[in-house]
């Protein structure tokens, strides 16, 4: 079978490992839209031919499928014209889904997808596994190509993949174990054709399923509601019935978890989250000592409501994670203090009425980066400069020397962008970390960056 490889970023350098270890080399080519020095030597190192620049005229070099990067827009003329010519295109995930199905009766896998909190999901049920002593391996979105560890899953015989929209678009009948939607609200929208296209790769975590295998959707997400009663699995909706936090316990098919006070995290969402993780883990095996014992060790991952610095009674919190407003609208859930709130980043053009039930909990709000005169002009519009104090600064460096400026002992400066980060940033990581730096820099070297950065701000209204 001949195969294109689009994209050469880690997704597709592993895609096509994985296809020179079962010795088709000589069928598969790799491509990239993009040329550039570190591409032409990616391509010698991987020792197949390569072509680059490449446009929709590759196509004509005959090929049986496309396997894409999860980047590649559907909208992309090669893709475009692949699907002209009834060409098969799969994600990375589904090649390693592939690869790995002579394999599937020995093995269990657990698919999770949500607009919010796959990734805590999947390493909350990571830590539950570890405690558990279960063999696992963990594997897509934030984590590993599936595609790079393939033989480590057969040896463990369990798989736990995050799944973003991306990856499922071009994921045909995966046939989970257990798939699990946390939530579906706007998002990828420079990506995806519609909100509705995007609910609807979000819905493929469930194609494929039997009735022996298990489907978990939130009480809170009307996608994963209205999808129930079209569900072949066995479904369980995670925050009603026997599945939900009550009395302050945790309770998973009514049995008690934990209580809440004993867990080393905070917040009705990440409550939430671990309870898709103890569902995903009881349905594998694990014992109500092992899941309590995971949840108790879990720490929150880096850049998601992660306290970096506390200074002069201001707490500094990095949920730099937060890439679209229905995490935003989480985070500000989250606080009973007043917040010092930073929004903004490269555009997406996702619509911030989901925050406005919270602003309430903002003191300040502090607009940046390429998104930022958009977020401080629907705010305004809005009416939110009345009763909070509302800025406009140039990027990162700007903002949180404004926000260090203004803000009052016993406040929170939280970093919730609400938008991605390429604007100044190679991704959330890094826009965290230089977060993190600049709150803890001197104070002269704070300003020093504004000023270097021609920062302009806006305040308007009284506050609070």
């Amino acid at each position: 079978m001949r195969t294109l490889v689009y994209g050469l970023g880690e997704s597709g350098i592993a895609a096509v490992r994985a296809l020179i270890e079962r010795g088709e080399e000589e069928q598969v080519i790799v491509a990239d839209s993009n040329d550039s020095p570190r591409l032409r030597e990616t391509v010698r190192d991987l020792g197949v031919e390569g072509r680059l620049e490449a446009d929709s005229l590759i196509l004509e070099e005959g090929f049986d499928r496309v396997v894409t990067s999860p980047l590649v827009r559907p909208q992309n003329p090669v893709l475009v014209a692949a699907r002209e010519r009834n060409i098969e295109v799969l994600s990375e995930v589904a090649l390693g889904l592939e690869l790995l199905s002579g394999e599937r009766a020995d093995m269990k896998i657990v698919g999770v997808t949500g607009t919010n909190g796959k990734t805590t999901v999947v390493d909350m049920l990571r830590g539950i596994l570890t405690a558990a002593g279960v063999p696992h391996v963990v594997a897509g979105n934030s984590w590993r190509a599936l595609t790079g560890c393939l033989d480590e899953v057969r040896e463990a015989g369990l798989l736990v993949l995050e799944l973003s929209s991306f990856q499922l678009h071009y994921l045909p009948e995966p046939g989970f174990d257990v798939a699990a939607l946390l939530n579906v609200r706007p998002d990828h929208l420079n990506w995806h054709t519609s909100l509705e296209e995007y609910a609807t790769d979000k819905l493929r975590v469930f194609e494929g399923q039997d009735p022996e295998d298990l489907a978990l959707v939130s009480a809170n997400d009307k996608v994963g509601r209205d999808a129930v009663k079209n569900l072949t699995a066995e479904t369980l909706v995670v925050g009603e019935g026997e599945t939900l936090v009550e009395g302050g316990r945790l309770l998973v098919r009514n049995r008690p978890l934990v209580g809440v006070e004993e867990l080393p995290f905070a917040g009705p969402h990440n409550y939430e989250n671990a309870l898709f993780a103890a569902a995903a883990a009881e349905r594998v095996g694990v014992k109500v000592e092992a899941v309590w014992k995971g949840l108790l060790g879990y720490e929150v991952k880096p850049h998601r409501m992660r306290v970096v610095a506390e200074r002069s009674g201001v707490k500094y919190v990095d949920d730099s994670k937060a890439t679209n407003p229905a995490s935003v609208a989480a985070a500000l859930a989250s606080f009973e203090e007043p917040v010092d709130l930073i929004l903004g980043g490269s555009e997406k053009g996702t619509d911030f009425t989901e925050v406005l039930p919270l602003i309430e909990h903002c003191r300040v709000i502090v607009c940046q980066g390429e998104a930022g005169p958009r977020i401080y002009e629907f705010l305004e519009e809005r009416g939110v400069g009345i009763d909070v104090f509302l800025y406009l600064e140039k990027d990162l460096a700007a903002a949180v020397a404004r926000a260090r400026k203004v803000a009052h002992r016993g406040d929170v400066v939280l970093l919730s962008p609400g938008c991605a980060s390429f604007d100044q940033f190679a991704g959330y990581a890094e826009r965290g970390m230089a977060f993190a730096g600049l709150v803890t820099a001197k104070d002269e070297t704070t300003e020093d960056l504004s000023r270097r950065n021609g920062a302009r701000s806006k305040w308007r209204g009284a506050g609070r």
